[in-house]
């Protein structure tokens, strides 16, 4: 099915400065956290959007302007007039046979966390966008909300002295929810229950700004009877960081130049998604001089604790004096706009150097920190990133312990 709303836009002289995407997915997640940004950013277009339910795909469509709808992934993807694709179904839903037909159509593709249901799927995704040399995106995009762009910027700027270690917390009531019909509590759609949904989230952000997760390793619980997916998990891993050293034994060359020692921090977790007790969303990293405590899925600002620092007013359990400085940030209304504009960029400098012109962007009217102040080559979540995190996740529920045949492929 294919329809045609009627508009406005003159599409051949928006593609000499735009890059024209096209939605396949376009449930839920799209009508606040991402779509809005496909319009929203610079030198972005949203022109086609694609539901199975045609009548759905209609309705997306005419409530947020754009043009074309489909019912059938396939004709979205080979319209002419898509540049880019955007993969918004969940991680059960075709996902490997979407990517090998957006490889084929050679189009750039985001594509919704995690990118599999599991680390072997997540390798299958990424290998087929890699065969083809085709730029694959995978949407971890807290990495570029200002909020977290801020964290990082501490880190990297020494503010807590040698980071000696991580840890990940989640408590929330889910389990009081009635309704449980939801993709997330079904294991062939999900791959692993709500922490796959959410926790991959805080689990990319610490492989981000600390270093690659390695040798991680868990165990995950049912506590309540009415579902079949995993509520608790526990682990533990291994962050291989880099810290910057006059005299390093084991070393990196970075691009400039710096000779880096290459330093294991250790990092824990726990996930429990059937507490009944107070809501708990943190990620701590703690240093040699200080630690930075943030929250992952609300708006509260980053949090500095410095050791006898020039700013603030606390003190540890243990008396010692510490300051706090809160790194405020703005929140997106649109909280993919961040990272969708980066990639726009990302991808309309690929198609100027394949396609031998020069495509310029207009970053005048930027709205946030992003992405004028973070590189897309660091702060981009590549394929072979999100596998890492993907097959983290694997190992932290313990999946080789795991009896049921829970991918029906």
């Amino acid at each position: 099915m294919r329809g045609t709303m009627t508009s406005s836009t003159n599409l051949e002289e928006e593609a000499t400065r735009r890059l024209r995407w096209g939605i396949v997915g376009c449930g839920a997640v799209c009508e606040v956290k991402s779509d809005p940004a496909f319009y929203k950013c610079n030198n972005s277009s949203l022109v086609a959007v694609m539901r199975r339910d045609g009548a759905k795909a209609e309705d997306f469509a005419t409530r947020h302007g754009v043009e074309k709808f489909y019912s059938s992934a396939a004709d979205l993807i080979n319209d002419e007039e898509v540049d880019a694709v955007y993969v918004a179904t969940p991680p059960g839903g075709d996902r490997a046979e979407i990517a090998r037909m957006v490889a084929r159509a050679e189009k750039p593709c985001y594509m919704e966390k995690p990118l599999g249901r599991d680390g072997k799927e997540a390798k299958e995704i990424a290998s087929i966008f890699q065969q083809a040399g085709v730029p694959l995106y995978v949407a971890y995009y807290r990495r570029c909300m200002p909020k977290f762009v801020a964290a990082k910027r501490a880190l990297d700027e020494n503010r807590i002295g040698s980071i000696t270690g991580v840890s990940v917390t989640l408590h929330q009531s889910r389990h009081m929810q009635k309704d449980k019909t939801h993709w997330h509590y079904n294991k062939t759609m999900s791959g692993g229950g709500l922490f796959m949904d959410v926790g991959c989230h805080m689990l990319d952000l610490v492989d981000y700004m600390v270093g690659p997760i390695m040798k991680a390793s868990g165990i995950s619980f049912l506590s309540v009877n009415d579902q079949t997916v995993e509520d608790n998990v526990r682990g533990f891993w291994q962050h291989t960081c880099a810290v910057p050293s006059r005299n390093a034994t084991c070393t990196t060359t970075p691009d400039d130049g710096r000779r880096q020692e290459l330093n294991a921090v250790g990092g824990s977790c726990v996930f429990n998604f059937s507490s009944g007790g107070p809501r708990r969303d943190e990620i701590e990293i703690v240093g040699t001089a200080g630690s930075l405590i943030f929250s992952c899925f609300d708006t509260k600002p980053a949090e500095l604790r410095l050791a006898d620092a020039a700013y603030g007013s606390s003190s540890n359990a243990d008396g010692s004096n510490v300051s706090v400085l809160f790194l405020d940030a703005q929140h997106p209304e649109t909280v993919q706009q961040p990272m969708i504009q980066l990639v726009t960029q990302d991808i309309i400098l690929h198609l100027s150097k394949k396609d031998g012109e020069e495509r310029v962007c207009d970053t005048a009217k930027d709205t946030f920190e992003t992405p004028s102040l973070i590189d897309p080559k660091i702060c981009l979540c590549s394929g072979e990133a999100a596998v890492r995190t993907s097959v983290a996740m694997d190992n932290l529920l313990g999946r080789e312990r795991w009896n049921d045949d829970y991918i029906n492929l």
